[in-house]
């Protein structure tokens, strides 16, 4: 076979722009007999691309199966999907039922039975009934006074934090020292 040309399609091959039958010509060529000795280095290549081919070809085809499995898989987590999503909903509607139920039950039970109550006076002279009833707010009051005595601490917790406020002066020295720091960022790429 003509040198020129098989210098012509190794160049085109290395470059990539071979194509298929040109590549099945310096094959043909690597694998007889008659090779120059200025191409044994590519005859080293081509025969191990051919046995590797080779291996490649014997190798069975997995894309089949790998695709069956990614549509098995998406088909489970549409299923998965589509459940939680019906579980969802069905707490949504059971939410809404109780809620509703509630509502008419406490709507019927409690407020239709206060509308039937009537209220009697217990007492007959309206001036003993202001004063049992002052006497009782009084005694609610007492109580409650009672209730917030232990919250008296609190009130030296907030004398200390009234004391730290002096500290927000030295916060603002420290902005003041802000155009510092964008001096120390433009000393450094000065110096570099």
């Amino acid at each position: 076979m003509d040198l020129k040309k098989i210098k012509a399609l190794l160049e085109k091959y290395y470059n990539g722009d071979a194509t298929i039958e040109e590549e099945e010509i310096l094959k043909n060529y690597f694998q007889g007999n008659e090779i120059s000795d200025e191409f044994i280095a590519d005859k080293d290549i081509f025969m191990y691309n051919s046995f590797e081919s080779n291996i490649q070809s014997s190798l069975p085809d997995l894309s089949n199966e790998i695709w069956e499995n990614i549509k098995n898989q998406e088909s489970i987590i549409n299923r998965k999907r589509s459940r939680s999503l019906n579980y969802m909903m069905l707490r949504v509607a059971a939410g809404f039922a109780i809620l509703f139920s509630s509502y008419f039950l406490l709507k019927n039970h409690i407020f239709g039975e206060a509308q039937t109550i009537q209220y009697t006076d217990t007492y007959k002279n309206p001036e003993q009934a202001y004063h049992e009833t002052k006497k009782t707010l009084l005694y609610v009051s007492q109580l409650l006074n009672r209730g917030t005595n232990h919250l008296e601490p609190i009130h030296k917790i907030e004398d200390g934090a009234s004391k730290l406020k002096s500290l927000s002066s030295f916060n603002d020295g420290l902005k003041e020292l802000d155009p510092i720091k964008k001096y120390n960022i433009a000393d450094k790429y000065i110096k570099q």
